[in-house]
């Protein structure tokens, strides 16, 4: 597996892991806010990283779920 591969996803379970303890801080504040915050933390680093798959793919030979771990 390539360094930068590693890398990328280090950096999107630290940035879930930061919008994480900014969800539990407003939790204090109103649950439903939380709870948004909470279901953020997972979705976009998710879509981050499925969204960089879908270009890199298109990058490299013009299919998108062409992708060599």
């Amino acid at each position: 597996m390539k360094i930068w591969l590693a890398a990328l996803i280090l950096g999107l379970l630290f940035l879930g892991l930061g919008i994480g303890y900014y969800a539990t801080r407003l939790y204090d504040k109103s649950v439903i806010k939380g709870f948004i915050t909470t279901l953020l933390a997972i979705i976009v680093p998710f879509f981050i990283f499925i969204g960089f798959i879908y270009f890199y793919g298109l990058y490299n030979h013009g299919y998108p779920l062409q992708f060599k771990w």
